[in-house]
């Protein structure tokens, strides 16, 4: 049967899914992307291959990466505790890209947008 087809999404983190695109916060916030809890300093990677749009701290987000897939994809991953990538490094599916927080709840926030608009990444992941 051979290997299983990579999938055209990863989700960067592995880890319980706290929320899903479209959910309403406590806040009354709604969801743009996957909040997912990770372990305390765990690997965050590249969901998909492209070039290093932004790294580095943003307001309350932590350090947030932007990935630029082509094609008017891109990936934004919110709330790292560190960023491993610059701006304009090419990164493969998989790679590293920086770390989960070390506290207590670490989570990590990952929006696919297209154009603009927020994707549902569920429908994307193997």
């Amino acid at each position: 049967a051979g290997p299983a087809p990579t999938p055209a999404y990863r989700l960067p983190v592995t880890g319980k899914l706290l929320t899903g695109l479209g959910e309403l916060s406590d806040a009354g916030v709604r969801s743009r992307g996957l909040t997912i809890a990770a372990a305390a300093s765990a690997q965050v990677i590249a969901p998909a291959a492209g070039r290093i749009l932004y790294a580095r701290r943003f307001r309350g987000y932590g350090v947030v990466v932007i990935i630029d897939h082509g094609g008017g994809w891109t990936s934004l991953i919110a709330e790292l505790a560190d960023a491993s990538v610059r701006v304009g490094d090419q990164v493969v599916q998989g790679a590293p890209i920086g770390h989960a927080a070390a506290g207590d709840a670490p989570r990590v926030t990952v929006e696919l947008r297209r154009r603009d608009r927020a994707i549902d990444i569920a429908r994307l992941l193997g």
